[in-house]
């Protein structure tokens, strides 16, 4: 299938794209978070993080961001950092010893709490928010416990082990492992279709996608990608399926039914670097792609699959999320 690409003239010509929400970004290279205007395309603010904030949740109110300190050369991350929306300000730090650098994180629910992968330590914690305290572990004993997806109902997390090759699924409430699985090799990215029925899972080293029964954990297809597919994701309709290809910096799009290839849309031209991370708007109009290299994040129109806009972020553009709360822009009253 031939690429969708733009020119950067005819890039320039679009019209404005009127949206009324907060695009949230973690800058892992720089230690930061952006708060970026989705109505006017501007970064409203840059906060400091702790170091290496590769991911963040919402709550399901949407008015606080809880974003993870990883790890990095000479850094182990312990902590939470807890970013009230509106304000853009950061409100309280987790301590969450004596796990040890939290990656994949999601809110659980309606309830206080995220479940955030602790990799050093090779298990998943529950977190309460509110309370600022862990309150359940549960031991995956796997190599890389990197990323994870909720069930739509939020009772179980599937886990992703890097260096074990393995999947793990989590009882979110009693927070226990219920079985670790084989994948293939370097399992990182994982999502759970928004019917609850799959488990699609990336495996960066095998460069191809295992598709598992959700109930079962039973292989149901396997799709071979050709190169890295770090993250999968699917639209909030569920009829598609989004593929972020780390090297070759472009992103696929499949019929989350029949598997075909729809589009692929070309980010080099725009010299977009490395696409880490993948976010659908909640109303499936829009794609959201990372850029670690580029220091931006890539907007694509789902009707056609064309970029539309480059939003301007910080150093290692990855984990993103969008909240309906208005954030205050630096200087405001």
């Amino acid at each position: 299938m031939k690429s969708l690409g733009f020119t950067a003239l005819i890039l320039a010509m679009l019209p404005a794209v009127s949206l009324a929400d907060t695009l949230i970004v973690a800058n892992k290279y720089e230690g930061t978070v952006s708060f970026i205007d989705l109505d006017s395309g501007a970064e409203l603010a840059r906060r400091a993080t702790g170091p290496s904030p590769h991911e963040l949740a919402l709550s399901p109110d949407q008015t606080l961001a809880v974003v993870v300190s990883y790890l990095e050369d000479g850094y182990i991350g312990r902590e939470l950092n807890v970013f009230d929306v509106a304000s853009t300000e950061l409100i309280r730090t987790i301590d969450i010893e004596p796990h040890l650098a939290p990656h994949g994180i999601a809110w659980i629910g309606d309830s206080n709490s995220v479940i955030v992968t602790t990799e050093e330590t090779r298990d998943v914690i529950r977190v309460d928010v509110e309370r600022g305290k862990v309150e359940g572990a549960a031991v995956t004993d796997q190599i890389g416990s990197h990323l994870l997806a909720l069930s739509p109902d939020a009772s179980r997390a599937y886990v992703t082990s890097r260096g074990s090759d393995t999947v793990s699924v989590i009882d979110t409430t009693a927070m226990k492992t219920l079985e670790t699985i084989e994948a293939n090799k370097g399992p990182e990215a994982v999502f759970v279709s928004p019917d609850g029925k799959e488990v699609w899972v990336g495996n960066n080293q095998s460069e191809n996608i295992i598709i598992f029964d959700a109930q079962s954990m039973d292989r149901i297809e396997t799709i071979e990608m050709g190169f890295v597919p770090i993250r999968v994701r699917f639209n909030p309709a569920g009829d598609r399926v989004a593929i972020a290809d780390l090297h070759g910096n472009r992103v696929l799009v499949y019929d989350a039914a029949d598997r075909s290839e729809l589009a692929v849309v070309d980010l080099n031209e725009f010299d977009i670097k490395r696409p880490p991370s993948l976010l659908f708007s909640p109303d499936g109009a829009h794609l959201y792609v990372g850029s670690e290299l580029s220091e931006k994040v890539v907007e694509i129109a789902t009707d056609n699959w064309k970029v539309t806009r480059l939003l301007e972020a910080g150093a290692g553009a990855d984990g993103l999320e969008i909240s309906s709360v208005k954030a205050k822009p630096d200087g405001a009253n």
